[in-house]
């Protein structure tokens, strides 16, 4: 499920909003002064939150990544991650680790980023870990308001690489610092706020966690398509709908085992779960952003190939050849090829099996929406 989808507020009692106002004050003060020196949240302004494209940066800020909480990257303490409530370890992982249901039965669901359990409570049970930038980097977005979002309390930020900009999120925390503002510059070790529980609807205080996201922007102008559709609550270019995520744990172990490690090449070397030709008069503005995922000649317009992960990150795109054309006929779209390995458990359903043949479902339909506006 992506968080930041649905969202509705709920009410809360005066004084226990008070109360944990108050604590979470505390508690940050206290990350803030504990933090060693340099890692004070940066104040200078960072213009430029417009998605930049690639070619027009030269620095490189996702690198020399750090972990977001004080409990470290180590897949074999079942401590460091916090399970939904099933109690199922891998279901705090990412992927499609998850069950939820689904029409009338139960199927598959996609978890796009890593849940990071909660290292340091108070008497109370109440998270008092700080949560870090990974990266150096800016602030994109900041949603302060719990209830509006399944995300709860998150903030955004934005890498630039040379390649294109990467984003990460931090979701479902206590408290936001004081300093983490739009277009802010952040450092990697920077504190940008407090574990915590806060979502729509509510996670339940033992379950608390810091739900953490690393991946690309589908589209500059989904802002745009989410008021053509009269949805409410956007966020922006910065709602779950419009990220596209990878495995953050994978992210990490990779930077950590090959110095050099780049993050697009990373990208790349991932399996397709599935391709599709789409007719498609211009290219998306994801491959003007990221170029890199681009092969072969300039867009002609007549048809476009994509290889696709399990969640919708465009891997490959290319002008589709004349034969993958022919397959479209007077449709829109056609799948194809599936590689069930890589699709596994397919719980982002973009693509759907009946009777043996593949094609966009429902969630598919609205993702190539999204990603063609």
């Amino acid at each position: 499920m992506k968080f930041g989808d649905k969202s509705r507020r709920y009410g809360a009692v005066a004084l226990l909003v008070v109360l944990e106002l108050a604590f979470v004050g505390v508690v940050l003060s206290l990350c803030l002064r504990a933090r060693p020196p340099g890692a004070q949240y940066a104040e200078e302004e960072t213009p430029g939150l417009d998605l930049p494209r690639a070619g027009r940066m030269v620095t490189n800020q996702f690198r020399n990544l750090v972990f977001p909480t004080d409990q470290g990257l180590d897949r074999n303490d079942p401590d460091v991650f916090q399970p939904t409530a099933s109690g199922r370890p891998e279901s705090a992982l990412f992927g499609s680790v998850r069950t939820t249901r689904r029409g009338k039965g139960l199927a598959a669901s996609f978890h796009e980023g890593v849940d990071i359990a909660a290292g340091q409570r108070d008497d109370a049970g109440r998270p008092q870990d700080a949560v870090y930038a990974v990266a150096d980097g800016a602030v994109a977005y900041v949603n302060t308001i719990a209830g509006n979002s399944n995300y709860g309390k998150y903030a955004v930020l934005i890498h630039a690489c040379p390649s294109g900009v990467v984003y990460t999120l931090y979701a479902h925390l206590a408290a936001i610092s004081p300093g983490v503002g739009l277009g802010r510059a952040v450092q990697a070790g920077n504190v940008l706020g407090v574990v915590g529980h806060t979502a729509n609807p509510p996670i339940p205080l033992a379950q608390a966690h810091l739900h953490f996201e690393v991946g690309l922007i589908m589209n500059a102008r989904f802002n745009q398509w989410f008021h053509a559709h009269k949805f409410k609550n956007g966020h922006g270019n910065y709602n779950g709908w419009n990220l596209l995520a990878v495995n953050p744990l994978a992210v990490f172990e990779s930077q950590h085992q090959q110095p050099a490690f780049d993050f697009f090449q990373y990208i790349a070397a991932q399996p397709a779960a599935f391709e599709i030709v789409l007719a498609a008069r211009r290219k998306p503005d994801f491959f003007d952003r990221y170029p890199c995922f681009w092969e072969g000649e300039k867009y002609r317009g007549a048809g476009l190939q994509m290889a696709v992960s399990e969640d919708g990150l465009p891997l490959r795109g290319r002008n589709a050849t004349e034969s993958e054309r022919q397959l479209l006929g007077t449709r829109k779209n056609a799948v194809l090829r599936v590689d069930p390995a890589a699709l596994g458990r397919n719980g982002s359903h973009l693509v759907v099996c009946r009777n043996g043949l593949w094609r966009l479902g429902r969630e598919g339909e609205k993702w190539c929406d999204m990603l063609m506006y």
